[in-house]
């Protein structure tokens, strides 16, 4: 699927980029990013919940989930 992203949306995976700069590739890095796409995608039908929380995450955010989906 391809898409514009509007300015807060960059600024979601933009947190989340610089989170995944200072760590080593896992599954839990191509997951982010699905589960980012998956929420974008579903504001954009009019479920934007899920979409609120997301946009508040900062980078210590995103850095605890990926810690919490690392199986290592």
């Amino acid at each position: 699927m391809r898409f514009r992203l509007s300015n807060d949306e960059e600024t979601v995976i933009k947190n989340l980029a610089a989170c995944m700069s200072k760590k080593a590739p896992s599954p839990g890095m191509e997951a982010a990013f699905d589960y980012v796409g998956r929420v974008i995608a579903r504001r954009r039908y009019g479920y934007a919940s899920e979409w609120r929380q997301l946009a508040s995450w900062t980078e210590l955010d995103w850095d605890r989930w990926l810690r919490a989906t690392d199986p290592n």
